[in-house]
Parts: structure tokens; C-alpha cells; sequence
């Protein structure tokens, strides 16, 4: 039986690039997932590397990518958050 290899003290956090699908529903969900992870990220454990997305999917990456460039990724989050706020229907239409 091979030996356990030894748990490194300080490991390098793992890279991690991200491709966010774009399509009506998707890309509300693609927004949760990205808030949550904006609101959790632990930059030791991982180093997000890049985002990237097709139609609302890429409006996603560019909104959470702003705050990871700006350094705050809780702004990611609330960027996205904002955005979806403003985008989704408050009230029927009057026809």
C-alpha cells in the first residue's frame, strides 16, 4: 500500500475559471450561484481566475467580475443583485 502523502502546511489555493450559461431562466440561476459565491469566496482555498458567459450569462461574469477587479466581491454580488432587481417585472403588464 502506497504512503499517505503528507499534507502540505500551506497549500496554493485552487485555480478555478468559471463559464456562466446564458438563456431566460439559466441566467437567473447563473446570477444566484455567483452571488452566493461572491459572498463566500475564500481566497485561500481558491483563486477565481476568470469568468466568462454567453448572452445573460456574460452580463453575469462582467457584473460579479467588476467587484473581483475592484477587489470586493461582496460588490460583485450586490452589483448582480441590483441589476436583477431593476430587470425583473414588479407588476403585471396593462394590456
Amino acid at each position: 500500500m502506497p504512503a499517505a502523502k503528507p499534507a502540505r502546511s500551506n497549500p496554493s489555493p485552487r485555480r478555478v475559471a468559471i463559464a456562466c450559461q446564458g438563456g431566460g431562466s439559466h441566467t437567473a440561476f447563473t446570477a444566484g450561484v455567483l452571488q452566493a459565491l461572491l459572498h463566500g469566496i475564500d481566497a485561500e482555498k481558491h483563486h477565481l481566475l476568470g469568468l466568462s458567459g454567453t448572452s445573460g450569462g456574460a452580463l453575469c461574469a462582467a457584473l460579479a467580475w467588476t467587484g473581483l477587479l475592484e477587489g470586493d466581491p461582496k460588490r460583485g454580488a450586490s452589483l448582480l443583485d441590483a441589476f436583477w432587481r431593476k430587470m425583473s417585472a414588479s407588476q403585471l403588464p396593462d394590456f
